[in-house]
């Protein structure tokens, strides 16, 4: 898809780091909305692992100024919160401003239901702010501990792990984002006590703050105030997938009514599509 089609969806692609920008020559990244074109339609949301779901999405919507894709391994290589990052700016591409979140109260004696909506720029925001933090250090017994955040890669590697359960799962974690800093030099393969895990676990959770994002929340319901952990990543992939089912209900009723082909149909610009739509309704009406 060329960068001229619809080229005023089009909008700059969030902070590179320099070391991945050089890496890939990168010069110049675009996105755009997700849920008007034919490749929209191939992703299968329904598939078990995130990770690959998320890099489709950011094959599916990035291009560069000549309109080509980067390589599948940029995308990889980002930091976990940069690609939620480059969820909540396709997202906000589609005109969205709000990410609508559906939690139950965690006070067992109420546990309504209560919908939030989240500023997807000041989400945006947050993770643009960490961006100059990476690799970062973490002060714990006397030691000047060197950490990197965990990117796509780190993901695609962890997936294929088995852990006896969450506690090794977490240190295995933190194990392997740990940077050979000059402090540490020969002792890199020093283990993390068990003791030190959950300082440490914090510490990252605040310096990558849309990874594992989390909220105190007031219920309106019992008065009582919570701390809510938000899965973004999971809520970002549910609004595209309403996107796609936008566009594919967009296709079925055009079809119905002008009996075009897909094909024909996604040939037109998704404005006259819209247009279409609302004579369709205006009639019905």
């Amino acid at each position: 898809m060329a960068m001229s089609e619809e080229s005023g969806c089009w909008m700059p692609f969030p902070g590179i780091p320099e070391s991945i920008r050089a890496k890939y020559s990168i010069n110049g990244l675009f996105l755009r909305p997700f849920g008007l074109f034919e490749n929209d339609l191939e992703i299968d949301f329904s598939q078990k692992f995130r990770p690959y779901l998320v890099t489709q999405v950011l094959e599916c919507c990035v291009r560069d100024k000549n309109g080509e894709p980067p390589e599948k391994a940029f995308f990889w290589d980002l930091t976990i919160g940069k690609r939620i990052e480059c969820l909540l700016a396709i997202v906000m591409s589609g005109r969205a401003s709000k990410l609508p979140i559906h939690l139950r109260c965690l006070n067992q004696t109420c546990q309504e239901p209560m919908e939030i909506e989240f500023s997807l720029e000041e989400m945006a925001a947050l993770q643009h702010r960490s961006d100059d933090t990476d690799p970062f250090a973490i002060q714990i017994d006397g030691r000047n501990l060197q950490f990197r955040k965990p990117t796509g890669s780190d993901q695609l590697e962890w997936l294929e792990d088995s852990f006896p359960d969450e506690g090794a799962a977490i240190k295995r974690m933190i194990q392997a984002l740990r940077c050979n800093d000059e402090k540490a030099g020969s002792d890199h393969e020093f283990m993390i006590p068990d003791e030190w895990v959950k300082t440490i676990d914090e510490a990252m959770a605040e310096i990558d703050p849309l990874v594992n994002f989390s909220l105190t929340i007031h219920c309106p319901h019992c008065d009582e105030d919570g701390l809510y952990f938000i899965n973004l990543e999971e809520s970002l992939l549910h609004e595209l997938r309403k996107a796609q089912k936008n566009l594919i209900e967009t296709i079925h009723r055009l079809a119905a009514r002008y009996h075009w082909s897909e094909r024909q149909i996604l040939s037109i610009p998704s404005w006259r599509r819209f247009h279409y739509l609302a004579l369709i309704e205006k009639e019905e009406a």
